[in-house]
Parts: C-alpha cells; structure tokens; sequence
C-alpha cells in the first residue's frame, strides 16, 4: 500500500510540476520582457548617430543665437536601438527613447523622469524641437551637427 500511495504521489508531484511549466510557458511568464528599439523611418534614422549641437534656444519668443552660458554645452545623441545621451540646460540626461508621429518620447534612466520633444524641423544637419517643461518653461532648441 505504502508503494501504491508513494508511486501516486510521485505521479501527481510530476503531473503538477509539468503543467505548471506549460502555464508559465504560455503565458510568457517563464520570458523576461525586453525593450524593443523603435521602429524608425528614413527620416527618423538620419537623426541618429549623430552629435547634435545646440546653435539656438528660443523661449518666450526671444532667440539666443549663440545660446546663453546655460545651454553652451548642451547636445543630443539619438541612437538606432533607442538610446540616447542629452545635456539640456547644461544638466546630463540618459535613457532610452521612442518615437510617435512627431514626438521623440525620453525616458530617463537615473531620475525616472519622462519628457516629449515635438519634431519642427528634421533635416540632414539641422533638427529644430519643441519643448515644454513645468520647470524650464516652453523651449525651441534648434541643433546641428557639428
């Protein structure tokens, strides 16, 4: 009897441990989820793997060409598996990013936080953005590549 009760144990114990490998496997829950790059176009690729320097910032309306000391080092670099370095307001930021009709969605890695630039101009050497930010106000950044 002791077999018997030891034997069903035994089948149930692999019986249980097999179907709840199956459940995981279906679900994708045995399979960490990875970041995928965004799907980009011509156009968005002639934006990567560039150096983008800032020429220009436009904020209420008033340009600063050259821009003031407190943009002088800022600077964008977009790369093709969505990862991207930027200095905004002389202040280093990185993460990833994706992109949605005209915006460039960031996400950054060491505060958490996420912000949007909408496209106005995306040409070989020269990308002009739109930003606006609770902190910084609305902002016109205009870059090329140096």
């Amino acid at each position: 009897m002791k077999k018997i009760i030891g034997l069903l144990s035994l089948a149930l114990t692999l019986f249980t441990s097999t179907a709840f490998a199956q459940a995981a496997a279906s679900t994708g829950a045995a399979k960490p989820k990875q970041t995928a790059a965004p799907k980009l176009t011509e156009k968005d690729i002639l934006m990567c793997d560039k150096n983008w320097q800032i020429v220009s910032v436009e904020e209420w309306g008033v340009v600063a060409k050259p821009p003031a000391d407190v943009n002088k080092t800022d600077m964008l670099k977009l790369t093709q598996d969505g990862k991207f370095e930027l200095v905004m307001f002389g202040k280093k930021k990185s993460g990833t990013w994706t992109k949605s009709g005209q915006n460039i969605h960031f996400s950054d890695t060491e505060s958490k936080t996420k912000f949007f630039y909408k496209i106005l101009v995306s040409e070989a050497g020269k990308l002009k953005v739109d930003h606006y930010s609770d902190e910084q106000g609305h902002s016109i950044f205009e870059y090329e590549v140096k």
